[in-house]
């Protein structure tokens, strides 16, 4: 489910809302809308009412570059829509990038593995289910359940037979 702010992102840009099983809209989308979004906000290509902000051109500069940098970064997105968890920008500490083949592999439930240093009994950890739902990215966010740490796993899956 798509949050709020994410929907405003679009909205910002002048994007139509992807609905949470459709496709989202391509980079190349999301750069034009952004360029004309500037265009349309910028004070020095407006004409100026007699109140400081034109209604017609609600969104600051900052309003519309955030918007873009959020819709434009597919880990950000899904940070923003509740679907995954990233960086520093919305209060989480460091992420660590570490490649796959530097956590451990369990056979019994097929999943990579990897001790946190708040000592939490899961760690991170890391199933094939979620490699295959991010296999066109290369990456996918792992995060520790005892704290509020996060590992980017970068990965290539290799399909056979």
């Amino acid at each position: 489910m798509f949050s709020d702010q994410v929907h405003s992102c679009y909205k910002v840009l002048g994007l139509q809302s992807p609905r949470p099983d459709g496709p989202a809209a391509s980079q190349q989308e999301i750069r034009i809308a952004y360029r004309r979004a500037l265009l349309l906000n910028h004070p020095d290509k407006r004409q100026f009412s007699d109140s400081v902000q034109d209604p017609a051109t609600p969104y600051t500069i900052d309003e519309v570059t955030r918007a873009f940098k959020v819709l434009v970064d597919r880990t950000h997105r899904l940070q923003h829509s509740g679907q995954g968890k990233t960086d520093r920008e919305v209060g989480k500490p460091g992420i660590e990038t570490v490649d796959l083949d530097e956590l451990d592999y369990d056979d019994g439930k097929n999943e990579w593995r990897r001790d946190c240093r708040c000592g939490d009994a899961e760690g991170f950890k890391v199933t094939e289910d979620g490699l295959h739902q991010n296999c066109q990215d290369g990456e996918v966010i792992a995060s520790c359940p005892g704290c509020s740490l996060h590992l980017k796993v970068t990965f290539v899956l290799n399909e056979t037979g």
